[in-house]
Formats: structure tokens, C-alpha cells, sequence
């Protein structure tokens, strides 16, 4: 019976290449198929939102995340720009973006999928052509969904590679289909864009709203305004502290870095106004903090 499926196989092999047939090579050659990506997803995870999820606080993850709309609309608020949503929509969110969500629809009506990972070598710049952009999954797309859904289901029986493959298909799909449009782009956007990229790229170092102006080569009232046009409730400053923050708290939680090498990290020579500063934004000290959370 096993020699039978086999042979069964090898003829369906012999009948595809009846009807397309490949070239016969050299044994030596060169050329062939090759992805243009570098990206190795690792870490993957499902969830389904719940009725009690809290949706309308700002949040900022070190994980990517791939959100789709299962039930209801909402605005998606992504480092100040909107972007509508309804049922069938999908977003992919990078890490260190601020977003938040706005219903559109009583809350009970609301839910979706969050797919969230990180990136081998913690790299995302393959995709960066998907920030910032709705996206609209099609049938492939929610074929490798569902292959993601059951593989997380019985990962028991399954093998991670054929997630992680499904989950880079979807991926690259999207892209292919954001590049094969003409996408209109408005300078002030741009530039806010640009400047968020900076920040998120750069937070941990020495910023200030003078040099962020000086590698833009923009005035920092020119900076101010973009800020304000975007009407993302955000300044330079505020932003630069919020990332650093972030990284506080998922340094302390999920670390034993010390407080004082946090500190530095997060742009502070002086560990003591480092957690002074944390207290007032935070309502604990880092220490505290850090207690708190592990014996929850």
C-alpha cells in the first residue's frame, strides 16, 4: 500500500511537468528563484480579543502585530494617524508604535484576531511598506490564517515551521499587493513619518528637538507643527518619553537588568532622577514596580 501512494505521487509529479515542463540543466548553473527577504519570525502568537478587552487605551508593544477585524468597525489611532477599520480589515502594527483604538460599534459587537511575533535578528525593515497602511487579506491570506490558527491549536502535532512559512506568505503577499499600487503620499505625513522613525530607531540615544530638526534639516518650529498637524495628542518630547518608558517597564518586568543600566538605557545618567521620574508617571518606583509584577 506504501509503495502504492508513492508511485501514485511520483505520477501526479510526471503529469504537472507533461503539462510544464522545466528546462533540463547542466549539472552546474546558476539563476533560479530567490525571495528578496531576510526575515525569520519567531516567537508566534494567537489570541482572540475578548468581551472585557479594554480596546481604548494607548498601548506600545516590542512585538509585531498583525490585527484583523472579525466583528464590528473602529479607527485605529497609529502614532497619530487614523486609520478606519471594519470587519475584514487587517493592520500590521511595529513595534514601539503608539495606537489605540476607537469603536465605531457598541462593544459587544467588536472583537478580532491578533497574530503578534518578533523577528529573529529584530529587524523589520523587509516590511516596512506595510506601516501605516489598511490592509485587505484575500483568499490566500485566510487560507494560511486558518493554517496559523489550527497549527496554534495542536502545536503539539504540528510543526512550528509551517506557521512561521504561512505567517511569512501572508507577509510577502501583502506587500507585493501595497507595491503593485500607486500610493499618493503628502509631505507633511512624510515627514511625520520620517521624524517617528527617527525617534523609534534612535530613542535610547541623546535627542533633543534641536539636533531631531538638524538631521531633517527643518526648523524645530517646522518639527512642532508637523507634530501638531498630525493631531496625534503627541510632541517630540512626549514621545521620546513614552518610548523610553516602554522599555523601562519591559526591561523591569521581563529582565534582572539592573535599575541603574535601565536608566542609562532610557536616556538618564542619574538612576535617582530616573526614578523619580518613573514614579511620577508610573505611581511606584522601578524596584516597586518591578516586585509588583513578579508576584502576580
Amino acid at each position: 500500500m506504501t509503495k502504492k501512494q508513492k508511485n501514485i505521487a511520483i505520477t501526479h509529479i510526471i503529469n504537472i511537468l507533461a503539462k510544464n515542463p522545466l528546462p533540463v540543466q547542466d549539472p552546474l548553473f546558476s539563476g533560479g528563484i530567490t525571495a528578496d527577504i531576510n526575515f525569520i519570525p519567531e516567537n508566534i502568537l494567537l489570541w482572540r480579543s475578548s468581551r472585557t478587552l479594554k480596546v481604548t487605551d494607548t498601548s506600545i508593544h516590542q512585538r509585531m502585530i498583525l490585527k484583523i477585524i472579525l466583528e464590528g468597525s473602529c479607527t485605529m489611532m497609529v502614532d497619530g494617524l487614523r486609520v478606519p477599520m471594519k470587519k475584514g480589515d487587517m493592520i500590521c502594527l511595529f513595534p514601539f508604535q503608539f495606537h489605540s483604538t476607537i469603536l465605531e460599534c457598541p462593544r459587544e459587537k467588536y472583537s478580532f484576531l491578533a497574530i503578534t511575533f518578533t523577528e529573529k535578528r529584530r529587524d523589520y525593515s523587509a516590511f516596512s511598506a506595510l506601516k501605516n497602511h489598511l490592509l485587505h487579506p484575500d483568499k490566500q491570506d485566510v487560507a494560511n490564517i486558518g493554517k496559523m490558527i489550527r497549527n496554534f491549536q495542536e502545536f503539539r502535532q504540528n510543526s512550528p515551521e509551517s506557521c512561521v512559512f504561512a505567517l511569512l506568505e501572508i507577509l510577502m503577499n501583502q506587500k507585493r499587493k501595497l507595491q503593485q499600487q500607486v500610493i499618493g503620499t503628502n509631505e507633511h505625513t512624510d515627514l511625520f513619518d520620517r521624524i517617528c522613525d527617527h525617534i523609534r530607531n534612535h530613542f535610547e540615544e541623546e535627542l533633543s528637538l534641536k539636533n531631531i530638526a538638524d538631521i531633517f534639516d527643518v526648523t524645530p518650529e517646522t518639527v512642532r507643527r508637523r507634530f501638531h498637524k498630525a493631531d496625534s495628542g503627541l510632541t517630540p518630547g512626549k514621545l521620546i518619553a513614552r518610548l523610553r518608558f516602554q522599555l523601562a517597564v519591559e526591561l523591569l518586568e521581563h529582565t534582572q537588568t539592573p535599575v541603574s543600566m535601565i536608566a542609562r538605557r532610557c536616556g538618564y545618567k542619574d538612576p535617582f532622577t530616573f526614578s523619580r521620574a518613573f514614579k511620577r508617571t508610573m505611581g511606584v518606583s522601578p524596584l516597586t514596580h518591578r516586585n509588583l509584577r513578579h508576584h502576580k
